[in-house]
Formats: C-alpha cells, sequence, structure tokens
C-alpha cells in the first residue's frame, strides 16, 4: 500500500512539474509566418494558367511580361512573368519560364504604416536612385512600398524569398 501511495504521488509531482514548467516549443513562440503568396498565386510556383482560372481571363503567350492591372477585390493587381530572356540573365531554369515572377497588388483603401503589423522579419530598405518610395521587405518575399510624402502603402509586393532569390543571378536591394 506504501508503494502504491509513493508512485501516485511521484506521477502527482511529475504532472505538477509538467504544469509549472511548459516544454519550450518553437512554433508556439513563433509570430505567424508571412507568405509571398497572394489569393494562392505564387511566385516561381503559379503559371500564367494559374492566374488567368483566378482573373478570369484568358493566359497570354508565356513569353509575356506584365499582365494587367486587373481590378479585384480591394484594389488592383499586376503580374510580372519570367521570360526565357530574364530567365537567361537571372540564370533560371528552364521549367521556371511562364512562371509569375512578382506580383504587385495595390490596396483601394490608404493604409498607413502605423496601420501594418510589421513583424520584426520585415526590414527597411531603401533604394538609392529612389526618392519617391521606400520599402519594408521580408526573407519570405514580401514587400510593402510606401510613399515617402505620406508614408502610406501604395504597393504590396510578393516576390521570390531571399532564398530562392539566392538562387537566381538577381542583383536587387530592395524588390523587382
Amino acid at each position: 500500500m506504501l508503494t502504491v501511495k509513493r508512485i501516485n504521488l511521484a506521477r502527482i509531482g511529475a504532472v505538477s512539474a509538467l504544469l509549472l514548467f511548459p516544454i519550450y516549443s518553437p512554433a508556439a513562440n513563433s509570430v505567424p509566418a508571412v507568405k509571398n503568396s497572394w489569393r494562392g498565386i505564387t511566385p516561381l510556383r503559379s503559371s500564367a494558367s494559374d492566374v488567368a482560372r483566378l482573373i478570369g481571363n484568358e493566359p497570354d503567350s508565356a513569353e509575356m511580361a506584365f499582365s494587367g492591372p486587373f481590378k479585384v477585390e480591394g484594389g488592383e493587381v499586376t503580374f510580372s512573368f519570367l521570360t526565357s530572356s530574364l530567365a537567361k540573365i537571372y540564370r533560371a531554369p528552364r521549367s521556371m519560364i511562364g512562371k509569375v515572377f512578382t506580383i504587385y497588388f495595390k490596396p483601394g483603401d490608404s493604409m498607413s504604416r502605423a496601420e501594418l503589423s510589421l513583424t520584426p522579419s520585415f526590414k527597411r530598405c531603401v533604394e538609392e536612385r529612389d526618392r519617391t518610395f521606400y520599402y519594408f521587405v521580408s526573407d519570405t518575399g514580401v514587400a510593402y512600398r510606401f510613399s515617402r510624402a505620406s508614408d502610406r502603402v501604395e504597393t504590396i509586393i510578393y516576390q521570390p524569398s531571399r532564398g530562392e532569390v539566392r538562387a537566381l543571378a538577381v542583383n536587387t536591394e530592395c524588390v523587382f
């Protein structure tokens, strides 16, 4: 009987310790990941056909550079595609030709930087030659373009992630 009581006390002690000292979980303490996908269209993965299905238009040729702007709920969207000439310049595999390269979404409702919840993963980026705009860019491939004059979001940009960009011969600091 004494042995059973000791075992039960030991179990209660172990359970109490677990309740008092939560197990560390990186997922529990991390900020939700920002994804470089707009309504399911993802740079370097989605094709012109995927865009056409979403927008409701016929896809142009695989060699198109830009498609849009299209009026959509909440604003206006434009897509750029990886052409064979860009694939040569960026040393991208042929399998990427015709894939979405960048998505530019202009919100219909104006947003200030203060209204956004930019996580620490977003870093401020200013291109030398651009005196009109500045950016906040994340490694996941999401960027916000702000007007310097008004500090308002002009465009939300969904581009390849930093890891994907490193695999290409792309030379840009901020956005495409």
